[in-house]
């Protein structure tokens, strides 16, 4: 990028997960479409979950349920850190500061804090792109019956969460959760051996 700058260019870095302010108004967008989807189904979400790793989408739909008046939970899952690895206030600090930036993008005066965030590192298993039972159980279930597919390193990892969490009786069974598929699905293929 450097270089090309001082050749007079404009390259546009992008960042680690394309994790920015940029990419989380795309998931602001989203929450207010599924908050209006939900209102015309006269239906109500009382839990999201959804994969995290560099913290782009966290910041996204947080800031989107503030802004669309969503009321329910949402709970990021990790994927790939655990709190110690990166603290987990100085990540959800950094999710912080783009959701932030975003806001100011959208010229709202809305500013969220640290506390205004979820994670769950519960569900690491033996660490990111690592397939454990969690993932294959998860893989398996949704694809056999939902015809869902979902992948090995993120949306794998937070949906076998999300079951797990169901089948401990985390909810009532008058709630309604929902599973944030942000896609990985393709690298299915990838992982063909660990998953047969």
């Amino acid at each position: 990028a450097a270089e090309l700058e001082a050749n007079s260019r404009r390259p546009y870095v992008i960042p680690v997960g394309g994790s920015n302010a940029i990419g989380a108004i795309g998931y602001v967008a989203a929450m207010f479409e599924l908050v209006e989807q939900m209102a015309e189904q006269g239906r109500a979400i009382d839990h999201i979950f959804f994969a995290t790793s560099s913290g782009g989408t966290q910041a996204g739909i947080v800031l989107g349920a503030n802004l669309a008046g969503f009321t329910g939970k949402i709970t990021a899952v990790s994927i790939d850190q655990t709190p110690d690895d990166q603290s987990d206030e100085k990540f959800l600090a950094g999710v912080c500061r783009e959701a932030n930036l975003a806001a100011v993008i959208l010229e709202t005066d809305v500013r969220l804090a640290v506390d205004d965030f979820h994670t769950n590192y519960d569900y690491l298993g033996a660490g990111y792109g690592v397939v454990g039972d969690l993932e294959r159980d998860a893989i398996r279930l949704l694809a056999r019956t939902e015809g869902l597919l979902v992948g090995p390193v993120y949306t794998g990892r937070a949906a076998g969460a999300m079951i797990d969490l169901v089948r401990r009786g985390a909810f009532t069974a008058d709630e309604t959760v929902l599973f944030w598929h942000t896609g990985d699905d393709a690298a299915l293929h990838a992982y063909a051996k660990e998953l047969l």
